[in-house]
């Protein structure tokens, strides 16, 4: 889990983080949204060169075209080495942060708390999962959407567990305001029926305006707006895979059935200037790119690698 940033006045506050955060969340129309993030992804283009993400001359992702109309598509599975049974197995023998940001056991988490996350660190330790997370493939699709090499700006593994309290606010109807122009992508790591928490998406939301005021949206409302069969719930065993413009209409349903173990990454043109990055100290994997992955681990190269203002501006000293 990233900590988020302190963007209103009082003791930590940044100003220019919080200016930069709320000059995107401010443009709701898609045209500017878009022209704005096209030449954000030109001056990367620019200062980062193609990469290993864009191959020269290599087709576009099969996914492509469907999520650019969707905003939603599924993938095969999670890329290798990914194992969804290993990394399940290794995410139940770790602690997770629980109320109060206490380090417990998940059977420790106290009765009618709805959701429990894992520590940054812990999950880049997880065997695989940072080779998975920038496969090739991948992080084509990624940059053949957002239109320059990605940078990882949020990553997390989280458990939804069924309790009485209320729902979260990313169990109802809502739109990501993270930045310019993102990307997500899921993995279940356990099996997710209608009854355990699967994740819901407006089909062809993220082509439309959002709201000046974050609030959710009512299930009725979108129905008559969008059509009922723009919903879709995704449902599946463990393993089950797919990426989504999540600036798009969206939610976690609370599990009522069993607890949810999900694994969420999030791809951006920029740094997220609503979080405080630490990333993990620990050597990146060999043959991972430095700039895609500087927020979440620290590499010499990853420093150097930064863009002025657009990079190293988010990082927590």
């Amino acid at each position: 889990m990233i900590d988020y940033a302190r963007l209103r006045p009082g003791r930590g506050f940044e100003p220019g983080r919080a200016a930069a955060y709320y000059a995107q969340r401010l443009v709701t129309g898609r045209r500017l949204r878009g022209s704005v993030s096209r030449c954000l992804a030109a001056a990367i283009r620019l200062r980062q060169g193609a990469g290993t993400a864009l191959p020269a001359g290599e087709p576009p992702h099969p996914a492509l075209a469907g999520l650019r109309q969707d905003g939603l598509a599924m993938l095969d599975g999670p890329p290798p080495p990914a194992d969804p049974g290993e990394m399940l197995a290794y995410f139940r023998a770790q602690r997770v942060v629980g109320p109060g940001r206490r380090l417990m056991r998940l059977e420790e988490v106290e009765p009618g708390t709805s959701m429990a996350s894992y520590p940054l660190s812990t999950v880049v330790a997880c065997p695989g999962l940072m080779e998975a997370i920038n496969a090739p493939g991948l992080l084509r699709l990624v940059a053949g959407y957002l239109g320059c090499k990605p940078t990882i700006s949020s990553l997390g593994v989280r458990w939804s567990l069924p309790a009485a309290a209320r729902p979260e606010a990313t169990q109802l109807f809502h739109r990501d305001p993270d930045d310019w122009r993102f990307l997500k992508l899921f993995v279940y790591l356990t099996d997710v029926g209608a009854e355990d928490g699967p994740h819901v998406y407006v089909r062809g939301s993220h082509n439309t305006a959002a709201q000046l005021r974050a609030r959710p949206y009512q299930r009725a409302a979108l129905e008559r707006e969008y059509g009922p069969r723009s919903i879709r719930t995704v449902t599946g065993p463990a393993g089950t895979t797919f990426v989504a413009d999540t600036h798009g209409i969206h939610m976690g349903l609370p599990p009522a059935g069993a607890p949810r173990l999900i694994l969420q990454v999030q791809y951006s043109i920029l740094p997220i200037f609503a979080f405080r990055y630490a990333p993990v100290a620990a050597p990146l994997p060999a043959g991972l790119d430095p700039y895609v992955n500087r927020l979440i681990m620290a590499s010499p190269a990853a420093e150097a690698a930064d863009l002025p203002l657009l990079g190293q501006a988010t990082r927590a000293r």
